[in-house]
């Protein structure tokens, strides 16, 4: 399965990353191999936010970083 992540923000210069897969692989275990902390992040699929827990599907799927402050 191919999962195409297109990145918001600042990720050290990186715009997008095309990752094949097992169909079985949660979107948090996808961006932990990339060395992206999944609780900096909110993932958008279809204009929907999407768990970063829940099990991957194919297609385009946005990475927002999350920056907060006090």
């Amino acid at each position: 399965m191919r999962v195409k992540l297109v990145f918001v923000g600042e990720f050290h210069g990186k715009k997008e990353e095309i990752v094949d897969i097992d169909e079985s692989k949660r979107y948090s275990e996808i961006l932990e191999s990339l060395g992206i902390n999944p609780e900096t992040v909110v993932l958008v699929k279809d204009g929907m936010p999407v768990p970063v827990e829940e099990l991957a599907e194919e297609g385009e799927v946005k990475v927002i970083r999350v920056i907060s402050g006090g």
